[in-house]
């Protein structure tokens, strides 16, 4: 995350934000609720956040999906979040404006076809999930491809659990 692409809100304003953000990228009733259920925990570790959601395309590039037979739609939400202390928010002031943009801009920004992962005559795919800037640091973003050193490995449970 960093100011230029995120936005930062206080950790009680994230809840209702991904509410809105998930479902104009596309998310159901029920991934919706199990992504901000699952990460909540560690939103409320914090003071404030700032998050970012990537686009399909780098994060094709770097964590390629293979499907067979291939889906007529694959949407794929993967959201970056760190904390972010009371003291950075000078440095973050621009992602502070961002959060009160409407959150219809994330579509834009991760690519989703938008009607086409509605219709329910299609072969569609979602894989929705986050990283934790504690646990994934971010080495180097070159022409869209994601290098990360691996502290920790952050799967669909607890990140304690894994060592």
């Amino acid at each position: 995350c960093s100011p230029h692409d995120s936005v930062v809100m206080s950790a009680q304003e994230v809840t209702p934000y991904l509410e809105k953000a998930l479902l104009a990228l596309g998310l159901h009733t029920e991934a919706r609720t199990s992504f901000i259920t699952y990460w909540l925990p560690s939103f409320t570790e914090h003071e404030y956040i700032a998050l970012r959601f990537v686009p399909q395309v780098d994060y094709e590039a770097s964590a390629p999906l293979l499907i067979e037979p291939k889906p007529d739609v694959v949407t794929r939400v993967l959201m970056l979040f760190q904390g972010i202390t009371a003291a950075q928010l000078a440095d973050w002031e621009e992602a502070c404006e961002r959060s009160l943009a409407d959150v219809s801009m994330w579509k834009g920004i991760v690519g989703v076809e938008g009607a086409r992962q509605l219709d329910e005559s299609l072969f569609r795919v979602l894989e929705w999930g986050a990283w934790d800037a504690f646990f994934w640091e971010v080495r180097e973003l070159r022409r869209g491809v994601f290098t990360y050193e691996r502290s920790k490995l952050v799967a669909f449970a607890r990140p304690e659990t894994y060592e």
